[in-house]
């Protein structure tokens, strides 16, 4: 099931894939991101999409949840993740026709979208698309994805030191992001090591008074959209430059063309 929401956007603002946590579903995430969709709603669309495999409902989904089943993950039991996650994620993107632009996870769906931002980066042959940011809420580790062996599940001393040098480290992925960080989420240490795989200049770190759940305040929910925004303008202009910079290369080819000729 995939779910598009607002319902009243419009249709052409670029699009966030959301990939909701373990043991939701993407009607939950909707409901979920509810404060942070009404402040962005001039700014992008989001797109929500249920996870492929079945399972119990997760962490604090009961009992305001009950009945809303089945309940879903992105990760399989059998391991065959990989061809089952892609596809669905690519069949999503097709019929809705917009213009993906970033990734949006809570949790484990920030696994997921840590992972589809490193297979970009690495240019996987597999790669969804070049997401121009990703939003990790709550996020849990190591990423998931082609190539997340990079990441070991219990980082060794070689790869802290490599990567992970106390305060200072260098991380891996280089794309812009945002990391909501709950400092009385359960899950926080795990969140800290996902931040951690991004590179320290390209992410900016967001920690609030809150447990293992998106921003409910006012103000941390303000923070977090605005800081969207910037995401969502800065790859804009990113894209603008691209333009300029192919449109300028093919001048210059046709001024040479020209020469040429009166030559």
């Amino acid at each position: 099931m995939t779910v598009s929401a607002p319902p009243h956007s419009k249709p052409d603002l670029p699009c966030l894939l959301c990939l909701h946590g373990g043991g939701t579903s993407a009607t939950i995430f909707s409901i979920q991101t509810g404060r942070l969709r009404r402040a962005l709603a001039k700014h992008s669309r989001f797109v929500f999409v249920d996870g492929p495999f079945e399972c119990p409902a997760g962490p604090g989904v009961l009992p305001f949840f009950q009945g809303m089943g089945p309940y879903r993950r992105w990760i399989s039991e059998a391991g065959d993740e990989e061809g089952k996650v892609r596809p669905l994620l690519r069949k999503t993107m097709a019929e809705d026709g917009g213009n993906f632009v970033g990734v949006l996870g809570f949790s484990q769906g920030a696994r997921l979208a840590m992972g589809l931002l490193h297979e970009v980066q690495e240019g996987h042959p597999e790669a969804l698309k070049d997401f121009g940011f990703g939003v990790f809420i709550c996020g849990t580790y190591p990423p998931l994805g082609m190539g997340s062996e990079t990441f070991p599940a219990a980082p060794t001393a070689q790869f802290e030191s490599q990567y992970w040098d106390g305060e200072k480290h260098e991380g891996i992925i280089g794309v812009p992001s945002i990391h909501v960080v709950g400092d009385r989420d359960p899950y926080a240490h795990k969140s800290r090591l996902l931040v951690r795989c991004s590179k320290p200049e390209s992410a900016t770190v967001m920690e609030f008074g809150m447990g293992h759940h998106l921003p409910t305040l006012p103000a941390d929910t303000q923070r977090l959209a605005d800081g969207m925004v910037d995401l969502l303008h800065n790859h804009q202009r990113e894209l603008e430059g691209r333009k300029a910079e192919v449109l300028d290369k093919r001048s210059s080819q046709v001024e040479v063309m020209e020469i040429a000729v009166q030559a």
